[in-house]
């Protein structure tokens, strides 16, 4: 069968693989440090250093219950008020939620004649300074003999109450044997928010990209909010081999894109998210749960050589 999944030891941890023994594409899964996906095809990056769970740039971080920062780590939902911890205390907010260093639990693998299934679950008791509000969260990864990844989430609230959440993907992408400035990327935004000095949205602005960015050209750091449509389709290139990443996420679910491309690093983060940073103050895309309600979408990902 040229669909299997391995497990094996890293400096990082447990890996699960994915792979398709014939093409030789393949997903590396850490579960023990969020779900990580550490590498995909080869076009994951791991930019930072340290250990997985310790670097300061997040790479292929799950962001969840909430995107990017919350000013000051407080916020107040149906009345009353809450303090979450300042995890980013050079600019005095919370960051990027607390289930990206959560040990996920393995509760499926399975392989079918068209694809390899890893099911990850976290199981988050409400116990988090600043949100009391459980929940269990399930990442499924599915690796098709198509070449085709896709990444699904699934959050349900199993608490007494509404929940507030919001859910982002912060992976890196890049080409082997590659710089920055031999990439280009397509995106289809309506604005982009600029930030302040705590990297909080101060204002949106219109902005339209009718050709490819040119990242030898332009430096991103910014959320977008995205054109209506159903699906977005973010396209990563390299201008010297004219190889192509796809990244696709639902508008309805994901209307948000973080572009960032970190100085003196070849990669990209390209950032789906289901709300804007913030949100748990702006209201901008927060979604809420009601007790036993679930939200689930997927992103996909190809490659076009």
């Amino acid at each position: 069968m040229e669909l299997v999944i391995n497990e094996f030891q890293s400096p990082n941890g447990l890996i699960i693989e994915l792979i398709n023994t014939q093409s030789g594409e393949k997903a590396h899964i850490l579960p023990e440090c969020g779900g990580t996906l550490c590498q995909l095809f080869e076009h994951i990056s791991l930019p930072g250093s340290g250990p997985i769970h310790q670097n300061a740039l997040h790479p292929s971080a799950l962001l969840a219950p909430w995107v990017n920062r919350v000013r000051n780590g407080n916020y107040s939902f149906q009345g009353r008020n809450y303090q979450l911890p300042i995890t980013e205390p050079a600019l005095g907010n919370a960051i990027h939620g607390f289930l990206a260093r959560k040990a996920f639990q393995v509760i499926e693998k399975e392989i079918l004649p068209d694809r390899a299934i890893l099911v990850l679950q976290h199981v988050y008791a409400g116990d988090y300074p600043g949100f009391p509000f459980p929940f269990v969260f399930q990442l499924t990864y599915e690796l098709h003999s198509n070449g085709h990844f896709f990444l699904r989430f699934e959050i349900a609230n199993t608490g007494e109450n509404q929940m507030p959440f919001a859910i982002g993907w912060h992976p890196y992408f890049s080409f082997p044997d590659t710089d920055l400035s031999d990439l280009e990327i397509s995106f289809s935004p309506c604005s982009k928010f600029i930030s302040d000095a705590q990297m909080i949205p101060l204002r949106e602005e219109p902005v339209e990209y009718a050709e490819p960015v040119d990242l030898a050209k332009e430096s991103l750091d910014n959320v977008f909010r995205l054109q209506a449509s159903e699906f977005h389709t973010t396209t990563l290139t390299n201008k010297r081999t004219k190889s192509s990443l796809f990244i696709q996420q639902k508008i309805d679910d994901f209307p948000f894109l973080v572009v960032y491309a970190p100085e003196n690093e070849a990669c990209v983060a390209i950032e789906p998210m289901t709300a804007n940073t913030d949100a748990f103050n702006t209201l901008d895309g927060l979604k809420t749960l009601a007790p036993e309600g679930k939200f689930l979408s997927t992103v996909e990902i190809w490659l076009k050589r």
